[in-house]
């Protein structure tokens, strides 16, 4: 290796793994990741795809260009790129350095099995791996391998549906008895002490999905946002404007418009490129357009069909399949949705049509399990519709219902 040092400012979060690559190389895999994180796929990918193929096996590459297939929703490619890593390393002995890469690499492979094939099995197994590799680990002491395994950790059981408590959960880092899941809290609010914040960002959109409410939600996101300070290596404007992003989003879910302008501006300031005639980043791009649809939203003034279905094509455009597919969603949501009124002007050949679109989509990129949830819930929303009707039909008013697939995470 001609050079092993870093660049001034990393936004990878794998650093420790970088001891293999040649410092172009690390060029080349930070760029990668900052297009990744701006939701420029295409462009990531494209320089994923000009690596050698014995860089391409390489732990660092393989776990970051893994992770770019999957927030893409390219998941069958992903199980490609993650069993071909996972065929080099497994030579590896168990008290390598390495070791941690490639218990990392079967725990994704374990999670993309459930989304493609619906199989679960593996995953509690390495659940229970990484429980019995990391349960003794103080909270201080994680390395960034041990960030991205608790990451992936926390991810498995919303795959399988299993309830904090159950056997097959065990907080990582260990919590008292009556704050299950905090376990991801408790090791971010550690990273950001220890000024670590790549992976304290890492870690937010897992954690927030398990947070009780929108306060602890905005509370975490604050957190994170606080700790930007220098003197530091880390990408500072860049980790604020992506919290500041994440804010605008839950202000405009909120209805609040003044928080959700504050922290657009913020975003914006932070994420965008000077003298740019556009936003810099689909990033930027895709999430504005999707908080001013909430924001509508919240205020009831739609957005129906037609709305999500022109959002889901921009975002086919850019190859933001999961986006895509929670526009296309919506659109769904509110063809069938019993409280929508557009539900009672749309014909069922609309409706199939959508429906078709989303479940084509989702064959395409290889993900039974959203095919499997989005179809249940689907025709839940028809069920729970008919049966309000029939209720009116009746003269009963039915209460309560609902949405089912606007909780879809998609």
């Amino acid at each position: 290796m001609e050079d092993t040092s870093y660049p001034e400012t990393v936004y990878g979060s794998l650093l420790s793994l970088y001891h293999e690559l040649d410092l172009s190389t690390i060029l080349l895999l930070e760029e990668a990741v900052v297009q990744r994180n701006l939701r420029n796929y295409f462009e990531s990918l494209a320089i994923f795809d000009a690596f050698p193929i014995s860089t391409t096996v390489k732990a660092a590459v393989v776990l970051e260009h893994t992770w770019t297939l999957i927030a893409q929703y390219r998941f069958r490619e992903a199980r490609c790129v993650a069993e071909r890593g996972l065929s080099a390393f497994r030579s590896k002995p168990v008290d390598s350095e390495d070791y941690g890469a490639t218990l990392l690499l079967r725990a994704l492979l374990a999670g993309l099995d459930t989304l493609i094939d619906g199989s679960t099995g593996k995953c509690f197994e390495s659940m229970q791996e990484i429980y019995s590799w990391l349960s003794v680990v103080p909270a201080t002491d994680f390395t960034d391998v041990q960030v991205w395994a608790v990451n992936v950790y926390y991810y498995l059981p919303t795959l399988l549906r299993t309830a904090a408590g159950s056997p097959h959960f065990r907080d990582i880092p260990s919590v008292p008895a009556n704050s299950p899941w905090s376990g991801i809290s408790l090791l971010r609010k550690h990273l950001q002490g220890a000024g670590r914040l790549n992976e304290a960002l890492f870690l937010l959109d897992t954690e927030m999905a398990l947070l009780p409410n929108k306060d602890a939600e905005i509370e975490a996101m604050e957190s994170v946002r606080s700790s930007c300070v220098e003197p530091s290596t880390q990408p500072l404007t860049y980790i604020e404007g992506c919290v500041a992003l994440k804010l605008a989003l839950m202000y405009a879910e909120l209805g609040d418009d003044e928080g959700y302008r504050e922290e657009m501006f913020n975003a914006a300031a932070a994420l965008s490129v000077p003298n740019d005639n556009e936003f810099s980043s689909n990033l930027l791009r895709t999430d504005t357009w999707l908080a001013r649809l909430e924001l509508a939203r919240a205020g009831g003034e739609g957005p129906g069909a037609e709305a999500w279905e022109g959002f889901a094509g921009y975002a086919a455009k850019v190859g933001d399949y999961r986006i895509e597919a929670k526009a296309l969603t919506e659109a769904l949501e509110s063809m069938i949705s019993p409280d929508s009124e557009e539900a009672e002007d749309v014909s069922p050949e609309n409706r199939e049509r959508l429906r078709e679109r989303l479940d084509n989509l989702y064959s395409r990129l290889g993900s039974s399990f959203h095919r499997s949830v989005t179809r249940r819930r689907v025709s839940d929303q028809r069920d729970e519709r008919l049966s309000q009707a029939e209720g009116l039909r009746n003269g009963v008013v039915i209460y309560g219902g609902q949405s089912a697939l606007s909780s879809l995470q998609v």
